[in-house]
């Protein structure tokens, strides 16, 4: 279904886009600059290691997802009035670290702000993933998980090297006040969204959302083993390869320059061009093919390891083919979650997904230092790319029978 007639396509496309990219600051601020801004500053390495708990509310979020879906009302609409009291907190937020840090605040202040602020971003991600299903149905949600996919990524490389660059010249109020600018701008198309917007889908009397509905819906398990699958091998060779190219000589700049490029890469040409293929050939068909390319392009680090020595242009050219894979890839793969949520409770049957693909990320990390650590990087490379062949195998399988029962979208 499309847009109701009140909301422009345009307009819908610039909301969800804007509200993706806030979703990446606080990742961005997390991982990329808040541990680089701690160690100038001289805190120990373990206590900046304390930083990674903030993205437990991103792996726990499908708890209280259902409580985002029953809310039926809202004086700013039944999306709008979860999203915009988010975004509000978050900006405040914002401010408090900035303020517990230029004061030198105990770093679990600090930490437990961050927390925070990722608890309601994650929140309002439930919301912004239920409004996208509601407004945008078809053939528009191929662009709007590219705007899903390269937004997030944009929103993580403004808060982290934008806000880097911005801390090194004004210290802390300038670089929270940058990703605080960019969360309370997104709250403007926000607003001039009607409030009954997307409401169309769900009008008729709503059973109660809930995980037991999610879970019980026809292809369901098949759903979930592919939102397990897709981006596994993926996560276990992404996870070692900081410690890999640390080995191989290059130093950290080096190794930022080059992880930098693999986001920059997702966010602009994997996303794009994940949502013109998408558009164009059906979400399944590019998920298989572009996730296919993602396991086999890891056989390249491979290589590298076997060389003994990487170069910076040898890096970077690997990244560059699967960071644009990746991006097409996690485009046609939660374009396919999305056509498979149902419009009662769009948010938890999102989420829920995207949860399970969060924990079974981790899992990968996990195991992926053990392997590198019991058969080197050329054995873990390798074990990533044929899992991620085999888990294609069997996506191609299950997207199959996905389309084969009666409950199916159209993938």
């Amino acid at each position: 279904m499309a847009p109701p007639r009140s909301v422009s396509p345009a307009l819908a496309f610039i909301t969800i886009g804007a509200l993706y990219i806030t979703q990446g600051l606080p990742m961005g601020l997390a991982f990329m600059a808040l541990p680089a801004m701690l160690r100038s500053l001289g805190y120990s390495t373990e206590a900046i290691g304390m930083v990674g708990v903030v993205i437990l509310p991103w792996a726990l979020k499908f708890l209280w997802a259902p409580l985002v879906d029953r809310a039926q009302g809202g004086r700013l609409g039944r999306r709008q009035s979860w999203i915009v009291p988010a975004q509000i907190i978050v900006v405040l937020l914002y401010a408090l670290i900035a303020l517990s840090a230029a004061a030198n605040a105990s770093i679990l202040i600090v930490i437990g702000l961050l927390l925070i602020a990722n608890t309601v971003s994650a929140t309002q991600d439930i919301a912004t993933d239920g409004w996208a299903v509601e407004l945008m149905r078809g053939p528009e949600l191929a662009w709007a998980n590219g705007l899903q996919v390269g937004g997030f990524a944009l929103g993580m490389l403004i808060g982290g090297a934008a806000t880097l660059a911005v801390f090194e010249e004004g210290g802390w109020l300038s670089a929270f006040g940058l990703p605080g600018l960019v969360t309370a701008a997104s709250i403007v198309p926000v607003l001039m969204i009607p409030r009954e917007a997307g409401q169309k889908v769900v009008a008729r009397p709503l059973a109660r959302p809930g995980l037991l509905r999610t879970v019980q819906r026809p292809g369901a398990m098949l759903m979930l083993s592919v939102a397990a699958l897709f981006h596994f091998a993926e996560s276990m060779a992404g996870s070692m390869l900081g410690p890999f190219l640390i080995d191989s000589g290059l130093s950290l700049r080096d190794v930022g320059i080059v992880t930098g490029t693999g986001v920059t890469c997702t966010a602009v040409l994997g996303a794009g061009l994940g949502g013109a293929l998408t558009h164009r050939f059906g979400a399944a068909r590019t998920a298989i093919v572009s996730g296919t390319l993602t396991a086999l392009s890891l056989l390249f680090w491979v290589l590298l390891a076997m060389a003994g020595s990487v170069s910076l242009g040898g890096a970077i050219s690997v990244m560059l083919v699967g960071g644009i894979t990746g991006g097409v890839a996690y485009v046609a793969f939660f374009t396919i979650f999305m056509q498979w949520a149902s419009p009662d409770q769009a948010g938890t049957d999102f989420t829920v997904l995207q949860c399970t693909e969060s924990w079974t990320n981790i899992v990968a990390a996990m195991l992926a230092g053990q392997m590198a650590a019991l058969i080197g990087f050329p054995g873990l490379f390798l074990a990533a790319s044929l899992a991620g062949i085999i888990a294609m195998a069997w996506i191609a399988f299950a997207l199959v029978r996905q389309t084969g029962t009666s409950a199916a979208k159209p993938i």
